[in-house]
């Protein structure tokens, strides 16, 4: 809330910012983040957006049954969540996969 602030008071910043100098909040995950062919649009699961998904396929769990079969621990730990968000997410997948 406080950048948004920052640029209502002070307008956008000119000068190029290079993803380490920025706020982890505002760099867009990296392009190995996106849908690859073959894969799932795992942003169909509630709860995960494109940075969670970037997570998730950098972290080889690229389809809904993939996710839905994963340890619930690994997922957690790949995507940086709680074990309980982990599997709410197999849960979806595997509603999706049947």
């Amino acid at each position: 809330m406080v950048w948004l602030l920052k640029d209502r008071i002070l307008g956008p910043e000119t000068t190029p910012v290079t993803p380490e100098q920025a706020p982890r909040f505002r760099v867009v995950p990296a392009a190995s983040g996106r849908v690859k062919s073959g894969a799932d649009d795992l942003s169909a699961v509630k709860g995960i957006g494109p940075v969670y998904q970037a997570r998730l396929i950098a972290g080889g769990v690229t389809t809904f049954a993939a996710l839905a079969k994963s340890d619930r621990a690994r997922l957690a730990a790949i995507a940086q969540v709680g074990e309980e968000t982990a599997a709410a997410w197999a849960e979806q997948a595997a509603a999706l996969v049947e």
